[in-house]
């Protein structure tokens, strides 16, 4: 997978030598002209490493470092300032609003692309460490911790440009009898060829994460609430019919699931969620191996399952 670095600078012979060099390396490369460009940028593509000019026709490379490193989303992205150095002042101030490295726009592009590598080598040492502290070590997928998080940063994503969210969260039926009649060891089992078959069945941008004991969650990016219905169906279909699941407990394994879609009457991001759980409690309530989704219309509420 290609890394992708955001180049910040508007001068264009500069950029282009920028992208001629990066290129080299296959690195994909985001072009922003000045300070506003690159934050606007950040927030609907975020890149693993960001060049950064000092000197830019609106906000400088000072301030645009500092506000990225006060976004939480972003305290892991490398900034490497790619300036014209005139003082020792001028470099320090750089490092102290969080810059990773400082290079002169007058150096080897062998250095450039040195120091490249190792700022990139760094993030994704750092990326795996944090990833181990949001995984689940039975079933592979995303723990609760990691859910909220990115349940948080789709929401603010799609309140601000508008943009289609859903979540499906997704219950084993009759878990604690598998648990009861082959043992603890059989039912992870089970959850792990559950997880990977919810793995099979959603697209890369899908986040699927153990939500509970033998609960998924799965978050749904520019996907509405119909969309999101025909996701949970097609889950629940494959899982019936898995082979792979049925062998662990040599019995029919069925999921039930609960959809929800954000839309601008959503205060928060825990309001989402209980609306998924609602439509999955209706749907174990209904006899359970069914998908239902919760609406919102005329200002009502209701649960559908068509």
């Amino acid at each position: 997978m290609k890394s992708k670095i955001m180049v910040v600078e508007d001068t264009y012979r500069d950029f282009e030598f920028l992208k001629n060099t990066l290129k080299k390396e296959n690195y994909e490369i985001i072009y922003a002209q000045d300070g506003r460009d690159a934050l606007s940028l950040l927030e609907k593509d975020t890149p693993d490493l960001v060049i950064l000019d000092i000197l830019l026709p609106d906000i400088d490379g000072f301030e645009v470092c500092k506000r990225i490193k006060e976004n939480k989303r972003f305290v892991n992205l490398p900034v490497l300032f790619y300036s014209v150095i005139k003082t020792v002042d001028e470099k320090l101030l750089g490092l102290e609003t969080g810059a990773s490295d400082f290079l002169s726009k007058s150096a080897d592009p062998r250095e450039l692309l040195i120091r490249v590598r190792n700022l990139l080598k760094a993030k994704r040492q750092i990326d795996e460490t944090i990833k181990f502290s949001f995984y689940d070590t039975i079933t592979n997928v995303y723990n609760r911790r990691y859910f909220q998080h990115r349940l948080n940063d789709e929401c603010i994503r799609s309140r601000r440009y508008q943009r289609a969210f859903s979540c499906l969260m997704i219950d084993v039926d009759h878990f604690k009898k598998i648990n009861n009649n082959f043992g603890r060891a059989t039912g992870d089992r089970v959850l792990k060829k559950v997880a990977e078959t919810l793995s099979l069945n959603i697209r890369s941008a899908d986040e699927i994460c153990r939500y509970e004991e033998d609960k998924f969650g799965v978050l749904l990016p520019e996907t509405d609430l119909r969309g999101a219905y025909s996701a949970a169906e097609r889950i629940r279909h494959f899982i019936a019919m898995s082979d792979a699941v049925k062998t662990e407990c040599q019995t029919n394994l069925t999921v039930s699931c609960g959809v929800s879609a954000f839309n601008k009457n959503i205060n928060d991001t825990h309001e989402l969620v209980d609306q998924a759980n609602r439509a999955l409690s209706e749907a174990k309530l209904e006899g359970r191996n069914q998908t239902i989704a919760y609406s919102q219309q005329f200002g009502n509420t209701y649960l559908d399952n068509s």
